[in-house]
């Protein structure tokens, strides 16, 4: 036998002896692409099934291939640690690149060249529609030697590597803790940050922190507030990250850069336009409808008060005429949505019902004012936009990383081009919305009425 036949075969025997550390393990020859499904059956795995749409299961599908999607390389003692994350397709007859799955394979190697081995493969779930969760590596290393790989902030498993062995680790084990710490008059939200720091072993977590009452319409909160935040010491057990220490601290303290400038910019273009407006007035970058039934169409007032002065009207609902035997769709006005008060929306921009459309409102018929003026809230409607939100939830304040209202509607959840039972209030592009029996803040409200807002 030759020295390379035998070099092989200790390589082989050596992948067989690591069979129960991973859920999939490298057999096969060297080197090894970086995207690679390995010998498990991942049509089988618990995530796979999970994340299928309910139509999609149990149906008989194309092969899977793997396409690479991020690669992170770390030094871990003498060896170097290779994480790959990839993106799983479904090959049909067709050929071309596939259907994408609604998962992400993470990979996980070590060594370089002909001695690169996979010490594990995993799946997670990932939505493809909103493109979240964002995957990004992290590495955290303990004193001990090992090292823990994060792959996303809200992504609750890691994997802890020591030697050639994979444990998960619940990353997220310690929000409990946080949200104990909380102080009074504050609602904490989901994880918003792990921060590792490989010089020191160090980690630390956080979430962020917003006015307990910021739904409350009489004082609803604003977008540009960065709250606070509580920080939270970790250390890495066998199984989850444990709270060790917590404090209450500023909320820019929590962003990274490139969110912190976003947020910045956004907040002085706020501040700019509340300027412009009246006295204690929200600013508010959204869009509603006329929900007033009244035939002679709905007031517009030069204050936000019932006695204050008419300054025109919005015109009433109108059915556009039937075409080729197809019933016409029946509009409303809409208009901007430039300000909020308690009860209070000011507007802008007001079209007569079935223009924005193309369709030929009558001149017959009252015709939009012109200029701005208020409405009340109790008599605008409103649907949701598609802005990335998960379905099915609300949020406690206008930010992303406010607590989570689940919203358990039936048959179907939640989410864009669903109109709203009630406009309370408006912040930014955010909206104050009852709709399911809840009540929360949803990012985008939209005034189209022949499409889901998206």
């Amino acid at each position: 036998m030759s020295d390379a036949m035998r070099t092989f075969q200790l390589i082989a025997t050596f992948a067989a002896m690591l069979g129960g550390v991973a859920p999939s393990l490298a057999q096969q020859p060297t080197p090894i692409p970086s995207c690679s499904l390995g010998d498990t059956d991942w049509r089988s795995d618990p995530v796979f099934l999970r994340s299928q749409d309910p139509s999609a299961r149990g149906r008989p599908g194309g092969a899977l291939r793997c396409e690479q999607y991020d690669l992170s390389e770390y030094p871990v003692g003498a060896e170097r640690l290779k994480v790959v994350v990839g993106r799983l397709f479904e090959t049909g007859e067709g050929g071309g690149a596939g259907i994408e799955q609604p998962v992400r394979l993470i990979i996980l190697s070590k060594g370089t060249g002909a001695q690169e081995r996979v010490i594990g493969r995993f799946l997670e779930p990932y939505d493809i529609s909103r493109d979240k969760p964002n995957f990004f590596t992290q590495l955290a290393t303990t004193p001990d030697g090992g090292a823990l790989v994060l792959v996303g902030w809200q992504i609750r498993t890691a994997y802890l590597v020591r030697n050639n062995e994979v444990r998960l680790v619940d990353s997220h084990a310690w929000l409990d803790a946080a949200i104990a710490a909380t102080p009074p008059g504050w609602r904490a939200g989901p994880v918003r940050t792990l921060k590792p720091d490989s010089l020191d072993h160090n980690i630390k977590g956080y979430v962020a922190l917003f006015r307990a009452d910021a739904d409350d319409p009489s004082r609803p909160g604003r977008a540009d507030d960065e709250g606070q935040a509580i920080e939270v010491d970790l250390v890495v057990s066998e199984t989850r990250l444990i709270a060790v220490n917590t404090r209450v601290v500023e909320g820019n303290s929590v962003q990274d850069d490139e969110w912190w400038e976003r947020f910045v910019g956004q907040s002085e273009g706020m501040r700019s336009d509340r300027r412009r407006l009246p006295r204690g007035t929200e600013t508010c970058d959204i869009t509603a409808w006329s929900m007033d039934p009244d035939p002679a169409g709905m007031t517009l007032r030069a204050a936000p008060n019932a006695q204050a002065r008419a300054i025109g009207r919005i015109p009433p609902p109108w059915k556009a005429p039937d075409r080729l035997g197809d019933r016409g769709q029946t509009y409303r006005s809409q208009f901007r949505v430039i300000g909020s008060r308690p009860g209070w929306f000011l507007v802008r921009d007001i079209t007569a019902p079935g223009v924005a459309y193309g369709e030929r409102y009558p001149r017959t018929l009252p015709q939009a004012p012109r200029g701005q003026g208020w409405v009340p809230a109790s008599l605008i409607g409103a649907a949701l936009a598609n802005t990335g939100l998960a379905r099915g939830e609300l949020r406690q304040a206008p930010s992303e990383f406010s607590a989570i209202r689940p919203v358990a509607r039936e048959p179907t959840p939640i989410g864009p081009g669903d109109v709203v039972e009630r406009l309370h209030a408006c912040s930014g592009n955010w909206g104050l919305v009852e709709i399911g029996g809840e009540r929360g803040w949803w990012r985008g409200i939209c005034a189209n009425q022949v499409s889901n807002c998206s």
